[in-house]
């Protein structure tokens, strides 16, 4: 058997479409992995915990931090036998640009900022080329020369501005509610084709293709309430983050099956189209109720942190609801096939439990140290894959990050340099539209299933300023 690979560079950027701590923000926030709930001294508490603002000395108008990255997903048997889908890229994120509001009243703060929580792009093309015996040896004895291409381009992106309020109740307690704007845009393409060339001249050329194309935007809110408590050497904190309530969204889903001399119903081969594309349909995307509590230690000059957050699980449901309609052309091939089967766009996610832990050393009072890890569950529904329509998620491993690195502080400014790390792996990771020796005709128009093996590694560099532009009164 003969097989020829050819891999186009895939671009992916944070390999996080089905992870929720995949980005942290702000300058210590993310060099402590977001351990952070139980307090911290600047305004990225407006996302972590309102609750601490309420606390704040300075009036930081001003938080910019940038992570760039090397990232590398391997996915081991994508196409056939070892045809990898290899990836390595260097893209960059911005991590929170955001301030605060003086007001006259210092037991009041209010924040804003702009986060960007998902930056997903994942670029893949592959071909295959060898001899499959795929045709039933009565009608092409032997292995059939198979030629197949597959391609997949899934790009998401989600930009969150948060504004928050924080009352100081006393010396010792703030509250703060916190409102949570987030844009998503989603863009996913996908194709196959597959074709087997029979050993026998009168059954000629079978295959099929498979295109499916899905774009959408959703708008969705999210209130999120907190408590924090300071009295040295503690701080704690407790978040109650509510399920989005789903605001507005348009979107199109299309796709186009075509079957060339095929066997799919009976002995008779046919050839056929099943075709619809369904536009300015409302879309609904959904994020779970979330609880985080945080506490932080700090004897001396160390400071020891730790963060706990539970996700609630969400049911499957449609992005959107295509209407029924004809799909299979001629008619007669399959009468009770209807777009809405096909077009649907699926999601859902499984409750997970997440938990960082950071170390913060001040080794004088302009320069401090950190270290800090976490891990980051995928919240991937793998009843999703035995749906009918479209799955349009690339991403199911549990990743692990770890950051390090120090903070310079000045009169009115603040510097951040880290390195960061990520890893995951997922040994079950199911692949569709694989051609392999198991490879049936009915396999044609989607390729066989795979369970293989998943790997994700990043290395990256944090980039931070903060400029404060005067104190609060």
């Amino acid at each position: 058997m003969r097989l020829i690979f050819v891999l186009l560079p895939l671009s992916v950027l944070h390999a996080q479409d089905t992870h929720y701590w995949t980005q942290q923000f702000g300058n210590r926030s993310a060099l402590m992995s977001g351990a952070v709930v139980g307090g911290a001294s600047d305004n990225t508490m407006l996302f972590y915990n309102p609750g601490s603002l309420a606390f704040l000395k300075d009036a930081s108008v001003s938080v910019n931090a940038n992570a760039y990255r090397v990232e590398a997903i391997r996915i081991k048997n994508a196409l056939g036998n070892e045809a990898d889908f290899q990836s390595d890229q260097l893209g960059s994120v911005p991590l929170l640009a955001g301030g605060m509001i003086n007001l006259q009243d210092q037991r009041w703060k209010l924040g804003y900022g702009f986060l960007a929580p998902v930056d997903f792009n994942f670029k893949g093309i592959a071909r295959a080329d060898g001899n499959f015996n795929i045709i039933d040896d009565a009608e092409s004895p032997g292995a059939e020369e198979t030629v197949g291409e597959s391609s997949i381009s899934n790009k998401v992106k989600e930009l969150l501005f948060a504004f928050a309020a924080s009352y100081r109740l006393d010396e010792h307690w703030g509250f703060g509610v916190s409102s949570f704007f987030t844009v998503r845009s989603h863009t996913y393409n996908r194709t196959l084709s597959i074709y087997s060339f029979a050993n026998d001249e009168a059954v000629g050329l079978v295959g099929g293709n498979l295109i499916q194309n899905v774009d959408y935007y959703n708008v969705r809110y999210a209130l999120k309430v907190g408590i924090n408590y300071q009295k040295e050497p503690w701080g704690v904190g407790l978040t109650l983050t509510s399920p989005s309530l789903n605001l507005f969204g348009k979107g199109t889903t299309a796709s186009n099956i075509a079957a060339r001399n095929l066997k799919l119903i009976g002995d008779d081969r046919v050839s056929g189209v099943a075709t619809d594309r369904q536009a300015k349909l409302k879309t609904t995307f959904k994020s779970p109720f979330s609880a985080s509590f945080g506490a932080n230690y700090a004897p001396g000059a160390s400071t020891y942190a730790v963060t706990v957050q539970y996700f609630s699980g969400i049911d499957i449901y449609n992005i959107m609801n295509p209407a029924p309609g004809s799909f299979v052309r001629p008619v007669s091939i399959a009468p009770a096939l209807g777009s809405n089967q096909f077009l649907q766009v699926g999601a859902g996610a499984r409750s997970v439990f997440n938990v960082a832990l950071g170390y913060e050393y001040a080794i004088d009072e302009d320069f401090t140290y950190y270290f800090s890890g976490r891990n980051d569950m995928s919240y991937f529904d793998e009843d999703l894959n035995d749906r009918s329509g479209i799955q349009v998620t690339t991403s199911s491993w549990d990743l692990y990050h770890f950051a390090s690195g120090f903070t310079f502080d000045k009169a009115n400014s603040s510097l951040s340099l880290g390195l960061l790390f990520s890893t995951g792996k997922n040994d079950r990771y199911e692949q569709s539209g694989s051609i392999n020796p198991s490879l049936q005709e009915g396999d044609l128009l989607r390729g066989a299933v795979t369970i293989t093996e998943a790997s994700y590694t990043s290395l990256g560099v944090l980039f931070g300023f903060t400029y404060y532009f005067r104190k609060f009164n």
